[in-house]
């Protein structure tokens, strides 16, 4: 090992030289298919509806880096518009400079935050390259989240839906308002075990945008998406504040259940330094018996609350004994409407689906404008749910005549041009770098020194 003077390259150096010769060649391999598939297009377009004008380079930022390559303009003879048929196959807008791919990925680093300048620097770490300021990031994931949403042809039937609802405060920057409250609810049919998890089955957001009524906004969403009739229960989970509580109202089968985290996370402020008393409290929550609760809480002598807080206790202990009847397992309702509850657990997930969209929204002291925290929390919605973040270009290949070459042979006609790797030459030595330190590394391995 004496004997050996050159300086080798260390593993981070080598996957970071191989990381970026790989966007080289996928990004040469993504040029010749785009310009290949643009000449199959050619040949098989309806010719007397669509005139060859010009061919014109077009450059797209992708997570290969910038991908330059040609493809045809056309004349559509029909609609007298002069269109990209290339674009319209793969559902693109090549004015936009960026791929779908690389701007969903942009825009899922954002939701994650802690912001969006924190996802600049993600990006430009991972790729390579400047990709977007933190402005265009926002730009984008405004637009995409007010994107319409495409219609929904299948409305699932359903007997029970389960809603968690819950409001999130945010402040707001440029507005009248210091801030506002974020109404939304968590959709689902029920739980399912998922790997030894259990999961929410089939679940939705819904995000309150208008400035009419909450629960008449939710009832469309409903509508969009379940076929529900007369015999479709709802059990509505929340805090207790007044517009929560009004969904019993607004549907004919509806079970208002108050959220057992709340009560537990006020009550504990009370009489958590109780030890025995903040037991019965908690054994009586787990058991859903709300008379043991209030029993309890009203032999609690009012000298043993905090000065500072008696006022707040008489008004909480109210606020229960009014909604004794909320604290019971709304099961028992269901049983004895005849549906069968086994797979059925209690309610109270909306704390956890709330704490993940504070920590974007609320974390690091930002204030928001009102499209911005909006277009956030339903992008963040999206991705609770598996939905993609970006929407694609309404499809119009319709208009383009079946392509029969496929992406397997393109990628093999590029992969036959590279037989030197194939064939066992590493092409890093026959080049200018091969007198480079990483060169010179490989030659010695060769050779055995």
């Amino acid at each position: 090992m004496q004997k050996i003077t050159t300086k080798f390259p260390t593993i981070k150096d080598l996957e970071n030289f191989l990381f970026r010769k790989l966007q080289e060649l996928f990004a040469e391999g993504m040029r010749r298919i785009m310009e290949t598939l643009d000449d199959r297009i050619m040949e098989q377009r309806d010719s007397a509806r669509f005139r060859l004008k010009d061919q014109r380079e077009v450059s797209i930022d992708t997570v290969f880096g910038t991908v330059r390559f040609k493809r045809r303009l056309y004349l559509d003879r029909k609609t007298g518009k002069h269109v990209f048929l290339l674009d319209q196959m793969l559902q693109y807008e090549g004015r936009d400079k960026l791929s779908p791919y690389l701007e969903e990925l942009a825009i899922q680093f954002a939701s994650q935050g802690p912001s969006y300048r924190d996802s600049v620097q993600r990006l430009k770490a991972l790729l390579g390259y400047p990709v977007l300021s933190h402005e265009a990031i926002r730009d984008k994931l405004i637009a995409q989240a007010e994107r319409p949403e495409p219609a929904h042809h299948e409305r699932r039937p359903v007997r029970v839906l389960f809603v968690e609802v819950d409001g999130l405060y945010t402040k707001l920057q440029r507005d009248r308002r210091r801030g506002m409250e974020n109404r939304m609810a968590v959709v689902h049919e029920g739980w399912e075990n998922e790997g030894g998890r259990i999961r929410l089955k089939a679940k939705r957001h819904y995000l309150h945008t208008g400035d009419g009524d909450f629960w008449e906004g939710f009832g469309d969403f409903l509508v969009q998406h379940y076929d529900l009739d007369e015999q479709t229960w709802l059990v509505v989970n929340g805090d207790g504040a007044a517009w929560i509580e009004e969904c019993t109202s607004y549907f004919h089968r509806c079970v208002f259940t108050l959220d057992r985290f709340h009560v537990a996370k006020e009550l504990k402020r009370y009489v958590g330094h109780l030890p025995k008393t903040w037991e019965k409290v908690r054994q009586s929550l787990a058991s859903f018996d709300p008379d043991t609760l209030l029993e309890t809480l009203v032999s609690v002598p009012e000298t043993k609350i905090a000065g500072e807080w008696r006022e707040d206790w008489r008004k909480y202990r109210a606020f229960l004994e009014r909604h004794r009847e909320h604290l019971r397992d709304y099961r028992e309702t269901l049983r004895k409407a005849g549906i069968d509850t086994s797979g059925m657990r209690p309610m109270g997930s909306a704390e956890a689906q709330m704490r993940i969209m504070a920590k974007r929204t609320k974390g690091g002291g930002y204030s928001w404008s009102v499209r911005g925290v909006q277009a956030m929390l339903k992008t963040i919605m999206k991705t609770k749910e598996g939905r993609p973040l970006t929407n694609l270009k309404e499809d119009t290949s319709k208009n383009v005549s079946s392509v029969k070459s496929t992406i397997r042979k393109w990628l093999q006609e590029v992969k036959r041009e590279s037989k030197g790797c194939i064939d066992g030459t590493i092409r890093l030595l026959l080049g200018p770098i091969q007198s480079s330190p990483t060169g010179r590394a490989i030659k010695g391995l060769l050779r055995g020194n």
